[in-house]
C-alpha cells in the first residue's frame, strides 16, 4: 500500500484533517485508528465545550475562526454535530486570592480577548444572581461569553469519518502503528502496523494518536516531547431541584465545569481518575471532592445522583498547556498535547494543518504551538 499522507489517529483531530487534506485535492490519505474512531478522548458521553472564555491567548485566533465554522459544520460533513450555541460564563468570586485574576482583572481579560475576535461581557453581582438564581453568595461577578457553546464530540468526530470516507480517505480501524521506517536523512519512508503490514509514504506522515505521540516520536527520532497522559474525570448526575444553569459554566477559580443535558448535569472541570496498568479508574474521593465543589457554587443542589462516571479516555497534555502542532522530522508533524481544550478549535486547525502539510510552510496561526519553542 502506498498513500500521500498517513495520519495516524482516529480522533477529532486526525479525522478533521484528513478530510480537509482530501476536500484540498491529496489523492491518497490513511488514516490508522487502533481501536476504532471516536474510542478515545474525541467520544464518550455528553457534550463538550466550543469554549473561547478564559482561553490562552495564543489560542484565541484560532478559537475565533472556529466559531464561524461551528454553526453551518454539520452542513459542511453532511451529518449532525450536536452543535448548540449555549453562551458561556465564568463566575467569579470577588477578590483574587493571588496576584492574578479576581473580580477587578475581570475587565482587563476581557479587553484581551476582545482585541483577538472573542467578544466577552463581565456581569456583576446582580446580574449573575438574576440569571442564576441560588448562586453561592460568594461568587461576586463572571466573564461571559455569548458566542460559546457545546457539540457531541461524538457525533462530530463520526461525521468528519463519513465525510472524510466520502472524499476517499482510507479508514482503517482496529490498526496499531508498530513503527516508522525512516531513510539516511530522517525522512520518514514507511508506515508499519502492528500485523507487519508496510504502507509506503510519499509525502508526509501526521502522529494525532493523542497519548501514543510521544512515544512514537522519541521511538522514531530521539526526540523526547513533554507531554504526558492523563485521565480526565466525566460524571452523569440527577438532581432532585431543578437546575438553573442556562449556559455552559466554569468557575475561574474552582475545578469546575458544568452543563444541563436535558434533565441530568454533565460534571467535569479538570478532576482526574486513578491511572491503573488498565487505564483510568473512578476515585471516589475526586469524584466526591468534584461533587463537593459543584454544590459549594450551587448549594441548593443538595441531592444529587451519581447516574455515571467516566475515566476511560485518556488525553495527552503538554508543559506549558496548549497544543504541540508542527513538525518533528523531515515529513513527520504531530497534533497532540491539548491540555483539555483542544476539541472546540478541531475545525480552525485542521484547515490550517492540512494547508501545513500540503504546501510545507507553517501556517502563522500556527506557529505558537510549533514543537521547536521547547528546543
Amino acid at each position: 500500500m502506498i498513500c500521500e499522507f498517513v495520519i495516524v489517529g482516529g480522533g477529532v483531530h486526525g479525522l478533521a484533517t484528513a478530510y480537509q487534506l482530501a476536500r484540498r485535492g491529496a489523492q491518497s490519505v490513511a488514516v490508522l485508528e487502533a481501536k476504532s474512531v471516536a474510542s478515545g478522548a474525541s467520544g464518550g458521553f455528553g457534550e463538550r465545550g466550543v469554549r473561547a472564555n478564559r482561553r490562552d491567548l495564543r489560542e484565541l485566533p484560532l478559537m475565533a475562526e472556529a466559531n464561524t465554522i461551528w454553526p453551518t459544520l454539520h452542513e459542511e460533513l453532511g451529518a449532525p454535530t450536536g452543535y448548540r450555541r449555549t453562551g458561556g460564563a465564568y463566575l467569579i468570586d470577588g477578590a483574587a486570592q493571588t496576584g492574578f485574576k479576581g473580580i477587578e482583572a475581570a475587565e482587563v481579560y476581557a479587553r484581551a480577548h476582545r482585541a483577538l475576535g472573542v467578544d466577552v461581557e463581565v456581569w456583576d453581582r446582580e446580574r449573575v444572581r438574576r440569571e442564576y438564581p441560588g448562586v453561592s453568595d460568594a461568587v461576586h461577578g463572571a466573564s461571559v461569553v455569548a458566542s460559546d457553546g457545546v457539540a457531541s464530540h461524538e457525533a462530530t468526530t463520526q461525521a468528519y469519518a463519513q465525510a472524510a470516507r466520502r472524499l476517499g480517505v482510507q479508514v482503517l480501524e482496529d490498526t496499531s502503528v508498530a513503527s516508522l521506517e525512516t531513510d539516511a536523512s530522517g525522512r520518514v519512508t514507511a508506515v508499519v502496523t502492528d500485523r507487519d503490514d508496510r504502507i509506503a509514504v510519499t509525502r508526509e506522515v501526521l502522529l494525532a494518536n493523542n497519548t501514543g505521540v510521544r512515544d512514537l516520536v522519541l521511538r522514531t527520532t530521539g526526540r523526547d516531547l513533554p507531554l504526558w497522559a492523563f485521565y480526565p474525570q466525566a460524571m452523569r448526575l440527577s438532581s432532585s431541584a431543578v437546575p438553573v444553569i442556562p449556559m455552559l459554566t466554569g468557575h475561574e477559580s474552582r475545578p469546575l465545569s458544568v452543563k444541563v443535558l436535558g434533565e441530568e448535569l454533565m460534571l467535569s472541570g479538570g478532576w482526574r481518575g486513578r491511572v491503573t496498568p488498565a487505564g483510568g479508574q473512578p476515585d471516589e474521593d475526586r469524584v466526591r471532592g468534584n461533587i463537593a465543589v459543584l454544590q459549594s457554587v450551587f448549594p441548593y443542589l443538595t441531592d444529587l445522583e451519581v447516574l455515571g462516571v467516566d475515566v476511560s479516555r485518556a488525553e495527552s497534555a503538554s508543559v506549558d498547556q496548549i497544543p504541540v502542532i508542527g513538525r518533528c522530522a523531515p515529513n513527520l508533524s504531530v497534533a497532540a498535547g491539548w491540555s483539555g481544550h483542544g476539541w472546540a478549535i478541531a475545525p480552525a486547525v485542521s484547515r490550517h494543518l492540512a494547508e501545513t502539510l500540503l504546501h510545507g510552510s507553517t501556517s502563522p496561526m500556527l506557529a505558537p504551538f510549533n514543537p521547536d519553542r521547547f528546543h
